[in-house]
């Protein structure tokens, strides 16, 4: 399952190609911020210790990007925003410190949303990232740029991070596969928060093997961090799962928000593949995305709010330097009450108690990342749904904020893609801490054909 065979032995020539491929693709893609001056140097020093027979991880000389809200030593980052603009790190975030030690080596920081609070990755000041599958069409976000990086062949791996989707999403949006981490499964120390109970750091990449390296190099206790004291051990990933033990449930839409026949046609594919390799599928009813939608927003306000203003101490004192997408959310975060705060509490633990029932029954819940695909860049935050105009975070989110409130890993694969030729990303979500299995669900639908592996370039990228 860890194998990276279609990654070159040579760390030089790697990061070389990674190099080149950002300097002919991003001007139009805009899915870096900085590149590493050090990276070619990084590359050869990897390569010295390979010719010495020497290597220091599972992930010696794979190309990486680091999505801007985490810390890379010595890099302008200011966290997607002109908040902080100048600020430059003093030392490696945590998660980005554990993938140098297995060999990684980091050739720029991808764009974010502002604060990783937005599903679109746009700002008209900062620029914007934009989709390589077609460029008139958004990435989706926060971690747009990790995605649109992955997608377009410039990096085969990069750090992201998921608070409400913001992995899932750019990977359904940009046709790669995404992980999204149980909270405290990988040190968030180094990383700006947005909604601390919700914050999960994780990967997007174009091959899922490369994402057990990833998680196994990254995983463990960190006193800065305290939920990463109460992780489990990571289970040995064996390989391929014993799938006549593997029972899976597909979850029905959010109540109102139906994705289409397409989009239930990818669900289908993965539930079908599951069932040719033996998996048996069980109906269940599951707590309807949509009522958790609701129950997520005033809490993600909340604690955003407490991060922007008792945290950072830049908001009201700077709120003029906001975006005025991210600005107009923090002001109607002001508003959220104590009372509706604790309400929201109560009405996710009840969510996560339902989802703890549902994974003594299954090991699997598929469904499918959003009712809708990416949205242009000329008018990235409304789309159309059975003939109405709403806004893309409410034809979305209620897919993907479940996995947030119940602090449920998930794996997105892509695959296939929709009437304008964009692609459909299908979650595997599982249990607590169940990574290691969901990632090796993901590696053999990509093995038995029912997910799309990108060996061919998107179209923007032809010629």
């Amino acid at each position: 399952m860890t194998s990276t065979s279609r990654l070159t032995d040579d760390p030089a020539i790697a990061v070389r190609s990674s190099l080149d491929a950002i300097e002919r693709g991003d001007a139009s893609i805009g899915a870096f911020v900085t590149v590493n001056a050090s990276a070619e140097r990084d590359a050869e020093d990897l390569r010295d210790e390979s010719a010495q027979g020497r290597r220091r991880g599972p992930l010696h000389g794979v190309p990486v990007g680091v999505k801007e809200l985490f810390d890379v030593a010595g890099t302008e980052v200011s966290y997607g925003s002109l908040v902080l603009a100048g600020r430059r790190a003093a030392a490696d975030a945590a998660v980005v410190a554990a993938l140098r030690r297995a060999g990684a080596v980091v050739v720029g920081t991808t764009r974010s949303h502002e604060f990783g609070w937005g599903i679109t990755t746009q700002h008209a000041e900062r620029g914007s990232t934009r989709n390589p599958w077609n460029l008139d069409r958004i990435t989706g976000g926060s971690s747009g740029g990790s995605a649109a990086g992955v997608a377009a062949g410039m990096i085969p791996l990069a750090v992201a991070s998921d608070t409400g989707g913001s992995i899932r999403i750019p990977a359904s949006f940009c046709g790669v596969y995404g992980l999204k981490t149980t909270p405290g499964r990988i040190s968030r120390t180094g990383g700006v928060p947005l909604a601390p109970t919700f914050d999960s750091p994780g990967f997007v990449t174009s091959d899922p093997n490369l994402l057990y390296p990833a998680l196994t190099a990254t995983v463990g206790p960190d006193p800065a961090d305290p939920p990463t004291l109460e992780a489990p051990a990571l289970d040995v990933a064996g390989g391929a799962p014993a799938w006549s033990s593997v029972r899976f449930a597909v979850a029905d839409p959010p109540s109102g928000l139906s994705p289409g026949p397409v989009r239930l046609a990818a669900v289908d594919t993965v539930a079908d593949a599951l069932a040719g390799l033996g998996a048996r599928r069980l109906e269940l009813q599951l707590p309807d995305g949509q009522s958790l939608y609701e129950t997520f927003v005033p809490l993600q306000m909340a604690e955003a709010y407490d991060v922007h203003h008792s945290v950072l101490g830049t908001f009201p004192a700077r709120a003029a330097t906001y975006g005025p997408d991210v600005r107009g959310r923090l002001e109607r975060a002001a508003e959220v009450s104590l009372s509706a705060y604790l309400d929201a509490k109560r009405q996710a633990a009840a969510g996560r108690a339902r989802y703890v029932q549902a994974f003594g029954v299954v090991d699997v819940i598929v469904s499918v990342v959003g009712a809708t695909g990416p949205t242009t860049t000329a008018d990235p935050d409304v789309v159309h749904v059975d003939g109405a105009t709403i806004p893309l975070r409410d034809a979305v989110m209620p897919y993907t904020v479940p996995q947030n409130v119940a602090g449920l890993p998930s794996v997105t694969v892509p695959v296939a893609l929709d009437g304008d030729g964009l692609p459909i990303g299908v979650q595997l979500t599982g249990r607590p801490w169940s990574e290691p299995f969901l990632i090796s669900v993901a590696v053999e639908l990509e093995r038995c054909g029912a997910t799309r592996s990108h060996t061919a370039p998107p179209p923007a990228r032809e010629g």
